[in-house]
């Protein structure tokens, strides 16, 4: 809400949009104050003297945040060159959650991605491919006898391709590939924030490659942007920002 930019402005408006006391009365709204933020948007109302409803056209207790956020990609899971088929039923490292916090804000959590499979392939198969996102494609599969690629770091919240199995000859009786990992969530939305407020953003990391046989790639990190009144701010890792 906002106090409206045409018609009549009362004082049963400004106590509906800040609060306020009974009786209401003006020398409550001074910028600043303890009801009306010190904001961009409030900029035209005074800080002390004289203060008229007119002065308060368009301003707001609150900003409206449109926020896109998405939890970190899950690893690849890793292949072998031999057999393979116990570690079905284990899987890659899991990406981490992202998440958009603050006083007075319900608290947003965009979930991290599963890792891949461990050799949830067939023998003598390549790797599977991670999960695309909004944002660009998984890591690629390995090949045969090879290792899964990481997820680009620009495809945000993407998984790591699958390690490559093994082809296996005569004396050999190949091993199974690994399955890509999963794709973080991603969540879009609005919120209402008081002015004032100070985000903030935590940026889950991609889960991480292993050590056994040809690796899964790793996932890659979560991302959020939020924009509020023409300001823009985009996170690739954990910080704060203060609504002004």
């Amino acid at each position: 809400m906002s106090i409206p930019l045409t018609g009549p402005v009362t004082l049963a408006q400004l106590q509906t949009e800040f609060g306020g006391t009974d009786p209401v009365s003006m020398n409550e709204y001074y910028r600043g104050g303890a009801f009306v933020p010190d904001s961009v948007r409030n900029a035209g109302i005074p800080t002390s003297g004289a203060i008229s409803l007119e002065q308060f056209r368009g301003s707001s207790k609150t900003a409206t945040v449109t926020y896109a956020i998405i939890g970190g990609g899950g690893a690849g899971g890793f292949g072998v060159g031999d057999g393979g088929e116990g570690n079905r039923g284990t899987f890659g490292a899991s990406g981490q959650n992202s998440s958009i916090s603050g006083s007075g804000v319900q608290t947003i959590t965009a979930a991290g991605g599963a890792g891949g499979q461990n050799c949830g392939g067939e023998r003598g198969q390549t790797g599977f491919p991670g999960q695309s996102t909004f944002y660009g494609s998984g890591g690629a599969g390995g090949a045969l006898n090879s290792n899964g690629s990481a997820a680009p770091s620009t495809s945000y919240g993407a998984g790591g391709g699958g390690g490559g199995g093994d082809d296996g000859s005569t004396y050999d009786a190949g091993g199974c590939s690994g399955f890509g990992g999963s794709a973080g969530t991603r969540l879009t939305g609005t919120v209402e924030v008081v002015y004032g407020t100070e985000l903030s953003i935590t940026i889950g990391n991609g889960g991480g490659t292993n050590a056994v046989g040809f690796q899964g790639g790793a996932g890659a990190k979560g991302y959020c942007v939020i924009s509020w009144d023409g300001n823009t701010s985009t996170f690739t890792s954990s910080g704060t920002v203060t609504l002004t």
